[in-house]
């Protein structure tokens, strides 16, 4: 199992991303990501290149939304950061998940199922850019003898993480075009064992060993030291939410929330699940006192 901290960069400046990412590096995490949106926060693909320069961590935008870039330019992009990286890229793509963020910027956004048409179809394209090149006709691209230069690092291109929302048009593009699923936030381990039926079945509706497509989970960190610490922490979590602690215990119920512990125990359950990486939202970013905590408490635990 690995683990990335999560990063929602909106509002923060590059000073306070690039310290987070630092402290992970030294922290010993495996990756770090940025979420894409255009109406908020550092551009995710231009901060992302900058970071993994300067990182060991591996990079991943989680994820990028199809529509805002052309496959072919996405591919070379993913292609030339692989290789100066030496293979420390994963390649998250969504349909997109935020049709407000698109309208604002005049981004057309067709209905769901042409959207995830394109997606599958971009990865299909961007593997073949990735092997060379060639000719590709697909929902919204086309590539007529295009050459795939420059080469990745990462034989047949970086792993393509497919995330987003949606059991009918999400789960049906990861079984078919993604080594990685990422899906929702906090699930409990009964929702992954519904979605993991569905990803086995449409797996197997195109002849795929489910075995080969690869489970992310997203979780909310909450951490104390002990459970004093926690309860201080929840209180104030729930503060700023304005909503009682109990209610904020009951919405945390799925999370990695608690005390070394009790994370812990988690974690292990979901690593019984199949999960193999674990996205961290950790609550107090971009301080990193929290990111310390886990480092310090957890993963050696877990690992």
């Amino acid at each position: 199992m690995r683990f990335v901290v999560r990063c929602h960069q909106g509002g923060w400046t590059w000073q306070q991303l690039a310290a987070v990412w630092r402290e992970a590096d030294q922290l010993g995490y495996d990756g770090a990501s940025l979420y894409d949106l255009l109406d908020t926060g550092l551009e995710c693909w231009t901060a992302l290149t900058a970071l993994v320069a300067t990182t060991r961590l591996v990079g991943i935008p989680l994820v990028l939304a199809n529509p805002y870039r052309p496959p072919a330019v996405v591919a070379k992009m993913a292609a030339t950061l692989d290789a100066l990286s030496g293979g420390r890229v994963i390649l998250g793509l969504g349909s997109g998940g935020a049709p407000a963020d698109a309208a604002r910027y005049g981004v057309a956004w067709p209905p769901a199922a042409r959207r995830a048409a394109a997606l599958e179809d971009a990865v299909r394209a961007m593997r073949l850019l990735w092997q060379g090149g060639g000719i590709f006709a697909g929902e919204g691209v086309r590539l007529a003898g295009a050459s795939g230069a420059p080469p990745p690092a990462t034989p047949g291109g970086p792993l393509v993480l497919i995330g987003g929302h949606g059991r009918r048009y999400l789960l049906r593009a990861a079984a078919r075009v993604g080594d990685l699923c990422n899906i929702g936030i906090d699930l409990e381990e009964t929702d992954w064992l519904a979605y993991r039926s569905l990803l086995d079945g449409y797996c197997r509706e195109v002849g795929r060993d489910p075995a080969s497509l690869g489970l992310t989970h997203n979780a909310t960190v909450l951490l104390g030291h002990d459970e004093s610490d926690y309860q201080r922490k929840l209180s104030a979590w729930a503060a700023r939410r304005s909503i009682p602690v109990e209610e904020a215990a009951a919405r945390l119920r799925t999370a990695l929330a608690g005390t070394p512990d009790m994370v812990s125990e988690r974690i292990a359950r979901l690593k019984a699940l199949g999960i193999s990486w674990v996205f961290l939202i950790f609550q107090d970013l971009p301080d990193v006192a929290m990111m310390r905590l886990f480092a310090e408490q957890v993963l050696p635990r877990v690992r």
